[in-house]
């Protein structure tokens, strides 16, 4: 290999021989966004847990919105399943377009008031790694990123952050009180 013309050959055929296309991205990307939809419930019971004494609640709500069409759906729902198919098929055909949803954390303290905690999230396109790809959730109350799952702590951080904002702004407030 004396050419460097040689190398960006063999990267792009590398590179075009690992990405997905067609059903196997279309199955990525519902893996994708599937897996961080379930990673999000896991970490809001895990903040749930960890906030008892304070007697705090927190629970990713059941509708979320799709940006690109601002289509609300419950992600309990057969029909959820039935548009992420769909959602994933078009954009594995197009190889193109929008990957951001909007969620909310409901979190609910000692006295059941209940507010909720906007997310932002974006789904990246899969690698063609045998793992999914990964999200990017925003908080919107803070403003905070991270990158799930790699950042799971993080986002829990993220969160408590959040409920933190809320107590100081007086519209939650904590059964042990803040001192």
């Amino acid at each position: 290999m004396g050419d460097t013309d040689d190398l960006f050959d063999i990267y792009r055929k590398d590179h075009a021989a690992a990405a997905m296309t067609g059903t196997a991205l279309a199955a990525a990307l519902t893996e994708t966004v599937r897996r961080s939809f379930t990673l999000i419930d896991e970490l809001c019971a895990d903040v749930t847990r960890a906030l008892a004494q304070a007697r705090y609640t927190t629970r990713l709500a059941p509708t979320v919105v799709d940006r690109s069409t601002y289509v609300r759906l419950d992600r309990h729902s057969e029909s959820f399943r039935d548009y992420l198919r769909g959602w994933s098929q078009q954009r594995a055909e197009k190889a193109a377009g929008g990957m951001h949803w909007e969620a909310q954390i409901l979190v609910t303290d000692h006295r059941r008031t209940t507010v909720e905690v906007g997310l932002g999230l974006a789904f990246e396109w899969p690698t063609g790694a045998a793992e999914a790809g990964l999200a990017f959730v925003e908080f919107w109350p803070t403003g905070q990123g991270v990158a799930l799952p790699a950042e799971s702590r993080e986002f829990q951080r993220g969160l408590l952050a959040c409920i933190i904002k809320l107590e100081q702004a007086g519209t939650l407030a904590s059964v042990k009180g803040r001192g």
